[in-house]
């Protein structure tokens, strides 16, 4: 094989203040901690000893052992540190090592473990009930002070070092998303916080009737037929489940106190009652593996699990729609229901619903899919035809993930558990990923209904996918809570491949309305969705150069995908450039169906067109919207997660936004440019009423960037009510386009908040 020496900037040594980063390549050194830590210590001159780290995780992937530590100081992880290595199942032979630590923790070990000791903390006393009570004090505090979601449903909590302070980041799940906030236990206040609503959908062997690719087109309601498939892998036996499938586990509540998702599965973790998401499902799965077993048959009424999905109802179908036609009876798959009745979040796993059994082949022929006019959930759970659709999609990803490489022990093979029919309101209009669960919710009249939509479902399958190989401990560097570009990205991008195997590449309509098929450039955005079609964007192009003219270039670029995905496991700070050059370097290395390099003039060429690169010198182009004087961020008033909140007295207002824009070193923006402003086609608009409706879009040119574009954006009133408190929110679209560009290449979004109360 050639030798392949990467020369670009992160994947080198890199001594940036007190952050040691390295990259160990193909049989550079052993593949153990020692070696690469005596590395460390060379290189640093600070004394990195073995007994300060932590084994996390050893698993076996499909083409490497992976073996995983994290630095600590008095048992306690610090942040953003691991030792990630990856060596050969057959020799033994380092593949990669990637070293992220943490210098100043290991000069001033005696120092934290003193101001640990100080304190008074211990691993009893960071578990005690006491402390929890305070800092769920702050934390709730914080969330209470939320415009659109105050609630806190659950709370989980993880501690760390942060910079020398002793920091707990609690993890608090609301109505519509999650709140993450930091607070320090040394100095006992709130750090930071942010805010992610759950991802919005937004486009981007027996026989039975479903839908290819989905049911309706988003945002024009044109149908496509369904056809004869067959459902594959069905079980031919099935735990009997009972009345109470999960025993003991079913009563016991585990505490937030004791909620560690990095340190649970470790030795320190089982002699700390320490558990996680993971661990607890661990659990679950061995108590039901022991109830017996019973023939998955007609006569029994076949249930839809399988080798890679599980199909399951909602816990409280059973309570909000009393008028299902069959017995709802649990299943052995679970949720976790979170309470605060004694002043601790505590979480109790509780099993599904079983869906509809099927009594026979010509059974199963009858649920035929209809579209309800206002999607009766009542009316779609008696007739099955949803779980038959998301058994079939899910079925199909992995068939064909599993065929092109996701071959992984245990990743690719255990099942995800699908969960239809979420009664909540506050998540309406919605499908989301979370811990192996693929989740539905009811549907307004005006929606889609996300169960039939496949590349929905591909999507969220494939943040799932993602959780699998890229380890539950990845970290983003350019994104909060675990939910950005990347992540989005890489979502639509399994999605697209999966598309691309079922349609062999052929139109349909929708097609081209898919989110992945775009213009954006990297940087020129203010949301993780916007964000997500660079990435998904670059992607796509890179593999539409890879399968043209190529026949098995569908497959040679999937299976280079999955090994990024492999060696970027469980990265403790993931950005654009780190992802695209361990894409590189997977190139590199080759495999059994890709030589190396193959991939690499394709990689190279897509990202030039995306206003990236990895010199540290690159200027990018840019995009500046400013609002009343102040610029439009993924965080300042008026973005997604802190929409400018207006009561109804105040109606009409308007706000003047200004654009300016700069081409950069790649001129990736060209003058003279186009501002659109689109206040009725962008997904999850139309709740408000806008002033410039009647002209939409309003459309600018800047011919320089020494230019300024100004123009008014007037609220008029609310055109319906989308939000759980009565309220709409809605954004007008910021658009940039080239002159020969079909779609945008820089985006922003504007959002208010219109409230029904009246002014104070």
């Amino acid at each position: 094989m050639k030798k392949f020496v990467l020369a670009l900037s992160l994947l080198t040594l890199s001594l940036s203040g007190e952050a040691y980063e390295a990259m160990v390549q193909k049989g550079q050194l052993p593949p153990n901690l020692e070696a690469l830590l005596a590395k460390a210590s060379g290189e640093t001159g600070v004394n990195f000893r073995k007994d300060d780290f932590q084994l996390i995780e050893e698993r076996t992937l499909a083409t490497s052992r992976f073996t995983m530590y994290v630095q600590t100081n008095s048992q306690v992880p610090v942040a953003k540190t691991a030792v990630r290595i990856w060596a050969d199942k057959n020799t033994g032979e380092l593949i990669l090592a990637e070293l992220h630590l943490d210098e100043s923790t290991a000069t001033n070990k005696m120092l934290l473990a003193e101001k640990f000791r100080r304190a008074r903390f211990s691993a009893g006393a960071l578990k005690s009930n006491l402390l929890s009570n305070l800092v769920f004090l702050l934390v709730s505090t914080e969330v209470a002070g939320h415009p659109t979601d105050n609630r806190v449903l659950s709370m989980s909590v993880k501690d760390q070092w942060e910079n020398g302070d002793l920091v707990r980041e609690a993890t608090v799940r609301g109505r519509r998303g999650i709140h993450v906030i930091s607070v320090s236990l040394l100095k006992n206040k709130v750090l930071r916080r942010s805010y992610r609503e759950f991802p919005q959908s937004e486009r981007v062997a027996l026989e039975a009737y479903v839908y290819p690719i989905y049911e309706e087109v988003e945002g024009t309601g044109e149908r496509l037929p369904y056809e004869l498939k067959e459902l594959r892998h069905i079980d031919a036996e099935v735990r009997e489940a009972g009345d109470a499938p999960l025993g003991s586990l079913g009563e016991t509540k585990f505490s937030e106190t004791n909620y560690s998702p990095l340190l649970a599965e470790t030795v320190l973790g089982e002699m700390n009652n320490l558990w996680s998401e993971v661990s607890l499902r661990k659990k679950v799965e061995a108590a039901t593996s022991q109830l017996p077993l019973r023939p998955n048959t007609f006569d029994r009424g076949v249930l839809l699990q399988g080798k890679y999905a599980t199909i399951n109802l909602h816990p409280a179908v059973k309570e909000k729609f009393p008028e299902v036609a069959f017995p709802l009876v649990p299943t052995i798959n679970h949720l976790l229901a979170w309470s605060n009745e004694t002043g601790i979040f505590e979480a109790k796993p509780i099993p599904g619903l079983a869906g509809k059994a099927i009594t026979s082949a010509e059974d199963l022929l009858t649920r035929v899919p209809f579209r309800h006019p206002e999607h009766d959930a009542t009316e779609y759970i008696n007739s099955g035809s949803d779980e038959v659709q998301v058994y079939y999609a899910v079925t199909v990803l992995m068939e064909t993930l599993v065929k092109f490489g996701f071959t992984d022990k245990e990743l690719s093979e255990k099942p995800f558990h699908a969960f239809l029919y979420d009664p909540d309101i506050g998540m309406r209009d919605n499908a989301y990923y979370y811990d192996n669960t693929i989740n539905f919710t009811t549907y307004s009249a005006n929606a889609i209904n996300y169960a039939r939509d496949n590349s929905t479902i591909w999507h969220e399958l494939g943040h799932a996918v993602m959780e699998r190989l890229m380890g539950s401990h990845l970290g983003f560097a350019d994104s909060k809570s675990g939910y950005g570009g990347l992540s989005e990205g890489m979502a639509d991008f399994l999605a697209q491949i999966i598309v691309e195997h079922e349609t062999r590449g052929a139109h349909f309509p929708g097609k081209k309305n898919f989110r992945i098929l775009n213009e954006t450039g990297f940087y020129l955005t203010n949301e993780y969705h916007d964000d997500g079609e660079a990435y998904g964007g670059a992607l796509n192009d890179m593999f539409l150069a890879a399968i043209a003219g190529e026949i098995d270039g569908l497959h040679a670029f999937t299976d280079l995908t999955l090994e990024a995905m492999r060696l970027t496991r469980n990265h403790p700070s993931l950005s654009a450039a780190a992802w695209f050059e361990h894409l590189l370097y997977a190139d590199s290395l080759g495999s059994e169906v890709r030589r190396p390099e193959r991939f690499r003039a394709a990689i190279l060429e897509a990202l030039k067109k995306r206003n990236f690169s990895f010199s540290r010198t690159f200027t990018p182009a840019a995009m500046t919207v400013s609002v009343d004087g102040q610029d439009l961020t993924n965080e300042s008033p008026g973005s997604r997660e802190n929409p400018i909140n207006l009561c109804q007295a105040v109606l009409p207002a308007t706000f003047n936004l200004r654009v300016a824009l700069t081409s950069g070193d790649a001129e990736f923006i060209r003058f003279p440019a186009t501002v659109k402003v689109e206040y009725q086609k962008g997904a999850l608009q139309g709740a408000i009423k806008w002033g410039g409706e009647a002209r939409n879009p309003e459309t600018f040119v800047v011919n320089s960037a020494a230019e300024i574009a100004d123009f008014p954006v007037r609220a008029l009133g609310c055109d319906s009510v989308n939000q759980p408190d009565g309220s709409c929110k809605d954004y007008a679209y910021v658009q940039v386009f080239n002159q020969d560009s079909v779609k945008p290449i820089a985006k922003k979004r504007f959002y208010l908040k219109l409230n029904p109360t009246p002014c104070e």
